[in-house]
């Protein structure tokens, strides 16, 4: 696999927060909760004060369609 194949799979597949947010359509709080109770995994995590985190576009796809509906 080259660098751009790589690239390309990142800009494909990988999503940070606020898109993440979309794809689930949850609020912050709802999301950064998702993520604290393990509901949400990010794929990918870096830093340890501020953490930059990665997400799988086809888990949280998945996440948004088995999650309860809103009231």
């Amino acid at each position: 696999m080259t660098n751009d194949d790589i690239k390309r799979w990142i800009n494909d597949n990988l999503v940070m927060q606020d898109e993440a947010r979309q794809i689930t359509e949850q609020s912050v709080s709802a999301f950064n909760q998702s993520v604290t109770e393990g509901r949400i995994i990010p794929f990918a995590e870096f830093g340890s004060a501020r953490k930059t985190r990665l997400y799988l576009r086809s888990d949280l796809e998945e996440y948004r369609k088995n999650k309860r509906p809103q009231r």
